[in-house]
């Protein structure tokens, strides 16, 4: 029996990195996906000769054996995450679980950072939360039924140097979603965070030993060192993130709300050492 059979699943950033894998693996596990992303227009099916991410995560949804409309969403616009909202409700009937994914990384010292920038970080990873579960939660509050989920970063809990802004808006990211699982949970929704340690994604356009520094795993990461062959041995990817997301929105963590999961073999990042270049 598959995790998700005939449940829909709806999920902002898609079009790449983890969100792309949390809508396969929902696919593969028999749900049907409304991909939401910035790129690419509105489309019922992917098409084989269009360009764009977002439309590869169709292809790749389809192929997996779920259905998938693909939707011009961004986070900052209220109006575009209804829209898709009603969209996804019109063509399958009904959302089940509903993944806030859509994120952006800035690093750069707080003093040499104007208003637009930080603006910007905290707008999409975090109102772009709130934002998303305005959309799609009062469906689900009629239904009283429904799994809002959210991903965020393992490394704000002792923060980070050069990341203020993505520091801010990550630790809120966690109240926020303390909150709505203490008011959504009356209607029988669920309410959970995945962290995940650092991956290798279009967002952090590195690779996870860079960031580690493998030559001084104790001292300059802050990562304890006997978790270092852990990452050399299998680095943490996508994949991974969407396993946990998975399983936290599946019936097997039916009592489990409120809670921030922790995907990174137990790496807490200290920010001893400066933000990566980013590219």
């Amino acid at each position: 029996m598959k995790l998700h059979t005939d449940r829909v699943v709806l999920i902002t950033g898609a079009a790449q990195g983890a969100g792309r894998a949390v809508a396969v693996t929902f696919a593969r596990e028999g749900a049907d996906i409304i991909a939401c992303d910035t790129q690419d227009a509105d489309r019922a099916a992917p098409e084989p000769d269009a360009a764009g991410d977002l439309t590869q995560t169709g292809e790749l949804v389809w192929a997996s054996g779920g259905r998938c409309v693909l939707c011009h969403v961004d986070v900052r616009d209220q109006g575009s995450l209804d829209r898709a909202v009603l969209r996804g409700l019109d063509t399958f009937g009904h959302i089940d679980v509903a993944v806030a994914n859509a994120n952006i990384m800035h690093a750069q010292p707080f003093a040499d950072m104007d208003e637009r920038t930080w603006q910007a970080v905290i707008d999409v990873n975090l109102s772009g939360v709130w934002r998303t579960a305005k959309a799609v939660t009062p469906h689900m509050v009629q239904r009283r039924s429904g799994v809002f989920l959210a991903t965020g970063s393992l490394w704000p809990r002792s923060g980070q140097r050069d990341l203020s802004a993505y520091t801010s808006a990550e630790l809120g990211l966690i109240g926020l979603m303390r909150s709505l699982a203490l008011e959504l949970g009356e209607y029988d929704i669920r309410v959970n965070t995945v962290l995940s340690a650092i991956a290798r994604t279009p967002v952090s356009g590195i690779d996870v030993l860079d960031f580690l520094g493998d030559a001084e795993p104790a001292g300059r990461s802050g990562v304890p060192p006997h978790l270092l062959p852990f990452y050399q041995r299998e680095p943490l990817s996508p994949d991974a993130i969407a396993e946990a997301v998975s399983w936290l929105a599946s019936a097997n963590a039916s009592h489990v709300t409120g809670a921030e999961l922790p995907v990174g073999a137990g790496t807490f990042f200290a920010g001893a050492r400066p933000a990566p270049e980013l590219g």
